[in-house]
């Protein structure tokens, strides 16, 4: 008993260990590998848009939590129906790729002014990149 405990113990241990070198070798790796990421204008244009989306979420959280007024929650489902329009875009298939990058800057520059207006922690800002 006290062997299969102790066989748990480190092979848990192990796992505990590799996960943080992981972990930390998966956010060094975007870094490195960027300019060929970038290189494929389809792949980055879908990570941009998860980004977005990602940072949509987040700024809906940051309205709850600063009890944010009626004008900026009007703000955000204006570019609630943007986020939707440019995703609607990009899934179709068939869609200027220059123009929906500008729509996807466009658009953060938006969810970012939201966040400035409700005068976020700097600690609760989204990290865009």
């Amino acid at each position: 008993m006290k062997r299969n405990l102790l066989i748990a113990a480190a092979i848990g241990l192990a796992l505990i260990g590799s996960s943080g070198v992981a972990s930390a070798q998966y956010r060094d790796e975007p870094r490195e590998r960027s300019s060929d990421y970038r290189s494929d204008s389809h792949r980055n244009l879908r990570y941009e848009i998860n980004h977005v989306n990602r940072m949509y979420a987040h700024v809906r959280w940051q309205l709850r939590r600063y009890s944010a007024g009626p004008h900026l929650w009007r703000e955000y489902r204006h570019i609630s129906r943007e986020i939707d329009r440019v995703n609607y875009e990009y899934n179709r298939g068939s869609f200027d790729r220059y123009r929906l990058q500008r729509d996807i800057e466009h658009v953060h520059s938006e969810l970012h002014q939201i966040e400035l207006e409700l005068r976020v922690r700097e600690s609760d800002y989204y990290r865009w990149h």
